[in-house]
């Protein structure tokens, strides 16, 4: 027998593997998965820009530290309580800005971007640009 062979059966596992399990699992839960990746990854981004720790968090969510890392984990489904203490912990803004990254939810996406003072369905000039668009600042209309 190769040494390959003798390596590979004194290491197998005694309990089988379950990776067609798990990856039918991901197959049939991708949707809601999508939701708590997008939530994971806004909560880990915030958590670096507030230089916050898991301990830190779990101390504002009044929670254990154990249970942070697991939410951070990206496959945890979160209840909306559980979203709210992470949004109120973290002051950012986690369920409009999910259902606005995961298709099928909230009102179609406009074709042109949106810009302070902006009323819906008014035409405004091609010609001027974005940055003219700032700090409320809102161009004429275009003369007909």
């Amino acid at each position: 027998m190769s040494r390959a062979i003798e390596f590979l059966e004194a290491h197998q596992s005694p309990t089988p593997s379950r990776w067609r399990e798990d990856a039918q699992w991901r197959r049939d839960n991708e949707y809601w998965l999508q939701y708590s990746r997008y939530i994971t990854l806004q909560v880990l981004r915030a958590m670096d820009e507030q230089s916050v720790t898991q301990v830190e968090l779990a101390k504002r969510m009044g929670c254990t530290q154990q249970y942070v890392s697991n939410l951070l984990k990206g496959c945890s489904n979160m209840t909306l309580e559980t979203i709210a203490r992470l949004e109120n912990a973290l002051s950012i803004d986690l369920i409009k800005s999910a259902l606005t990254y995961v298709h099928g939810y909230g009102s179609p996406v406009s074709s042109r971007p949106q810009y302070l003072n902006d009323s819906a369905g008014e035409e405004l000039d091609p010609d001027i640009k974005t940055s003219d668009y700032v700090d409320g600042y809102r161009p004429r209309r275009k003369s007909k």
